[in-house]
């Protein structure tokens, strides 16, 4: 875990400005939460009352399955506690079985790479597991499982590892084969929360071939859930906590606390005050911003505050109909990236805390010491900015924007996530890019249109935002396969719409070469390319931070990056009296 350090750096300077005015100074009182206190429920005098951990979740309602389409950037907490995988990645991302006897590999004979360059892998699942209504889980849930993510005509989430698939052989109810048409490293993810989350057959078959139409409307993805974690769903509805219950049959063992209450805040004030006044054990979910964690962290004594890098702050260029189409020049790029002290960046708004990126790869993730070589390095030099420029056709004109030999501006738009972390990190850009005669028009995206995915994917020339810090999932950024476009309903990872062959073919190798030397060589070429072409920028990885309260124990949050490995040990946490 990584610790909260202090820094020696001391803000000053137009820098402070970036922090001022746009985060309310943290008030620690009590104050209310958006949902309702749940008054106690009344307890037989005869016997204990339950352990019940109260856990705040910052953001918006969890959903249960984040594999629907348009569910995907929605907050996973709810669905860890509830569901699990033949396999989980706990907190260094290391796979573990769970509802399975064990995690395929080459050495345990499970993961057989075939002379013709096919797979196979194969599962057993651990014998009386059940879902929580009691329904047998059984190999037909997989091959359903499997079957309905590569139905086009349902709305769950596409991968590209399902395009490698042949399809799958159930020899008995506890055994699953999958076939794999060509190699994929990630194939030993399969059923897991990473790579089609197993459904249940005997409640998702009929709508899942008689109304495809309204599947993803089905109760069984709300009041109706049935899954295989460690809790189970005892009161959901929209807008009020969601109360779990321990599942007496979770393959690894009863929890040992009896039940869990979800709490929604909208505002993280609230959360932080309930957490000090006590009401709540645990924060999960997004994560606290850098000021309200260092506040929470020096006045707290009843708690602690964990922290990680989750990933980075980047800023994506616009690859298609940009404006104005100079985004498009790799020149350009650099220049800008050349003309932004990061360092200063990190020092100012993360008093240090942080680290600049010159990858989106984790530090702490287990390939980034193989490919940090790598990688190339775009550092602080406002001068070669400032020529690189001018080699493109600008001067500055009297009011020291840059200006073409028409005479033009030039101009362009900034958008910034709604977070206030993105919004400190864009209004020091947009100074730093002003101070190179850019004029930079800086908007954040609006709450209401966070979800609007054609508004998100057509801005004009730059977005900053969040970046995942894991290579399974920040890669998809990159290939073209994953442009969002109207004939997808917008859905894809690649935010710049990026286009390179080249690129696309080394991605696609790396994804195949099972043999790690050879795979770790694979993404040194990868991570080379994206560096050097700078189809994203990268500025700094941004710590963030979990509020545990000192009577919760066996709770460790992840150390890697990303959302994995929250609650993989959830069955064991409790609650000192």
């Amino acid at each position: 875990m990584r610790a909260l350090r202090r820094s020696h750096a001391s803000p000053s300077g137009t820098l402070s400005v970036w922090r001022a005015g746009i985060i309310p100074i943290l008030v620690l009182a009590v104050v209310g939460c958006t949902t309702p206190e749940r008054p106690a429920e009344p307890q037989d005098s005869s016997s204990q009352a339950p352990k019940r951990m109260n856990i705040g979740i910052l953001g918006d309602p969890p959903l249960l399955y984040n594999s629907l389409v348009g569910a995907e950037s929605a907050d996973d907490v709810a669905e860890e506690l509830v569901n699990r995988g033949l396999t989980e990645a706990d907190d260094r991302r290391t796979f573990r079985p769970v509802l399975a006897e064990d995690v395929p590999s080459v050495e345990n004979g499970l993961w057989k790479v075939l002379p013709d360059g096919r797979m196979e892998t194969t599962w057993r699942i651990k014998p009386g597991v059940v879902w929580h209504d009691g329904a047998p889980y059984t190999s037909a849930d997989l091959l359903f499982t499997l079957r309905a993510v590569m139905d086009r005509e349902l709305p769950l989430t596409r991968r590209n590892a399902y395009a490698s698939i042949e399809g799958g052989d159930v020899p008995d109810e506890r055994t699953i084969t999958v076939r794999w048409a060509r190699p994929y490293i990630y194939a030993d993810t399969m059923f897991s929360r990473e790579l089609a989350l197993p459904i249940p057959k005997h409640i998702l078959e009929k709508p899942a071939t008689d109304d495809k139409a309204n599947f993803e409307h089905h109760p069984y993805w709300t009041e109706a859930f049935v899954g295989t974690g460690p809790f189970r769903v005892h009161e959901t509805e929209l807008g009020v906590p969601v109360l779990l219950r321990a599942n007496d049959r979770y393959a690894l063992g009863r929890p040992k606390v009896d039940e869990i209450e979800l709490r929604v805040f909208s505002d993280a004030n609230a959360l932080t005050a309930s957490m000090m006044a006590g009401a709540v054990d645990l924060s999960l979910g997004r994560g606290f911003d850098f000021d309200q964690a260092v506040v929470v962290e020096r006045q707290w004594q009843d708690g602690r505050v964990a922290s990680r890098f989750s990933g980075s702050q980047v800023i994506f260029a616009q690859f298609v109909g940009s404006n104005p189409p100079l985004v498009t020049d790799l020149r350009f790029r650099r220049a800008l990236l050349q003309a932004i002290d990061r360092q200063q960046m990190v020092d100012q708004l993360l008093e240090g805390r942080g680290v600049v990126a010159h990858t989106f790869l984790g530090p702490e993730e287990p390939e980034f010491p193989g490919i940090e070589q790598s990688v190339v390095r775009h550092e602080y030099d406002p001068r070669r900015a400032q020529e690189a420029i001018e080699a493109l056709g600008y001067n500055r004109g009297p009011d020291g924007i840059l200006r073409d030999a028409a005479n033009q501006r030039l101009s362009f738009e900034l958008r910034g996530d709604p977070s206030e972390g993105s919004q400190r990190a864009m209004f020091a850009v947009v100074d730093f890019w002003q101070r190179l005669g850019v004029a930079v028009e800086s908007l954040v995206i609006p709450q209401q249109r966070a979800r609007d995915f054609e508004y998100i994917y057509t801005y004009p020339a730059f977005h900053l935002r969040s970046h995942s810090g894991r290579i399974s999932s920040g890669l998809a950024n990159y290939h073209s396969s994953e442009h969002p476009r109207p004939e997808t309903q917008w859905v894809g990872s690649n935010r710049s719409r990026y286009t390179n062959p080249d690129l696309d073919a080394a991605i696609d190798r790396y994804l195949v070469t099972i043999p790690m030397q050879e795979r770790t060589g694979e993404l040194q070429t990868v991570m080379r390319t994206i560096s050097e072409e700078l189809p994203v920028l990268n500025l700094f990885y941004d710590p963030s931070f979990t509020l545990i309260a000192n009577r919760v124990e066996g709770m460790e949050p992840s150390k890697a990056s990303g959302a994995a490995g929250k609650t993989w040990n959830s069955h064991l946490w409790d609650l000192r009296s």
